[in-house]
């Protein structure tokens, strides 16, 4: 697939060695996708949001380029350039599903830097189309269940069959902006959802959740305002700049990481904010610098499987740990006619919380969900 006519070129810069710059290789007709891992794009689309907003693109790339990686062999980053919008929004999406399609096809992760958290929607349907049942993680002060008696992304995705969602976890909600009903329509479907306060301080609760998402889907609406101004519904209260670089980074190490939008950018005429935003890409970088592909198994010596007994040894609960990173996962049995379609949630990545609960003869909350939603 040929790529330029979808976009408006951009420059890389600051070809200092050691720099991202010297490993980022602009768009051209010469490039070979073969040779990426993943591709940076820009997708200033905003008409499904009620604000609008503006990105300025090459600023931001000049400043991601300055910044140094600290690795031997840094992987090398394509920059696709700026999407040219479609007439409508839904040519926007159509476009930008057709692009992430090809992108994973070719195993280089798209990252897509752009304006409302509706752009996670195209990414969705790209997997969609390729049939493949996904997760998809969000950081963001809303839930994008329903806004306004309006489906939001995640509430446009639930009504679609057939439907290929598998999991939908929220890090970061803020209370007094999430309709209570929208909070009980997560919990019938058996959604994660975290508020604020459980987050905040205690980031470490969210890298099982991350490292279980194929989608990692990250609202600048999210940050406190002080810490980012220019977000396109900037918020009084969030998370930290800290907090939300260490999730990104999380969101590199994961393996099952597939695509990450970084979405409700609404003006980057702050400096501040223009250097925030390239270091969160700079941490999703070097988490993929730093990615081990881990699959557990009682037969692989870097891993040491824990047997726990519930209720009276009525049935027991499988842990793994890693010897190596020090990540657990746990088992959850899929029931024998949803064996193939969801083979690939049959271990899910869990906490040392979550092995310390089943000890004490209680069933983790996250394996009963999983559990539930394959039945």
């Amino acid at each position: 697939m040929d790529f330029q006519p979808y976009f408006k070129p951009l420059e890389t810069t600051s070809q200092t060695k050691h720099s991202l710059g010297s490993g980022m290789v602009a768009l051209s007709g010469s490039v070979d996708l073969g040779d990426f891992k993943m591709a940076l794009m820009f997708v200033p689309e905003y008409r499904h949001s009620a604000k609008e907003g503006s990105i300025d693109s090459q600023s931001l790339v000049d400043s991601v380029c300055r910044l140094y990686s600290h690795h031997a062999d840094p992987t090398k980053i394509l920059l696709l350039g700026e999407l040219i919008l479609g007439d409508s929004a839904g040519d926007t999406e159509s476009a930008l599903t057709h692009i992430v399609d090809e992108l994973l096809k070719k195993r280089v992760l798209p990252i897509i830097v752009g304006g409302g958290r509706e752009l996670t929607y195209a990414v969705y349907r790209a997997f969609a189309e390729e049939e493949q049942i996904v997760n998809v993680c969000s950081v963001d002060p809303f839930l994008n269940i329903e806004t306004n008696n309006t489906p939001s992304y995640i509430g446009r995705i639930i009504k679609e069959q057939p439907n290929f969602l598998f999991n939908y976890s929220n890090l970061g909600y803020q209370t007094y902006l999430v309709n209570p009903e929208e909070l009980k329509l997560a919990d019938e479907l058996y959604f994660d959802t975290y508020r604020l306060g459980e987050v905040r301080g205690n980031i470490a609760i969210t890298e099982p959740v991350i490292r279980s998402s194929e989608i990692f889907s990250l609202s600048i609406d999210s940050l406190k305002s002080s810490d980012f101004s220019g977000a396109l519904n900037p918020q009084p209260n969030g998370l930290y700049a800290e907090e939300v670089c260490q999730m990104l980074r999380y969101a590199g190490i994961g393996e099952k990481l597939k695509a990450v939008v970084i979405s409700d950018v609404g003006h980057l005429t702050n400096l501040s904010d223009r250097l925030l935003l390239a270091e969160m890409l700079w941490c999703l970088v070097d988490g993929l610098n730093v990615r081990k592909s881990e699959l557990p198994s009682s037969r692989n010596d870097s891993f040491l499987k824990y047997r726990v007994s519930l209720k009276d040894d009525e049935f027991q609960l499988v842990f793994y740990k890693s010897l190596q990173t020090d990540r657990w996962w746990m088992e959850v049995p899929v029931p024998p006619e949803y064996a193939n379609k969801y083979r690939k949630h049959h271990l899910i990545p869990c906490g040392y919380e979550d092995y310390q609960q089943a000890t004490q003869d209680d069933l983790p909350d996250r394996w009963w969900r999983a559990y539930k939603k394959m039945l």
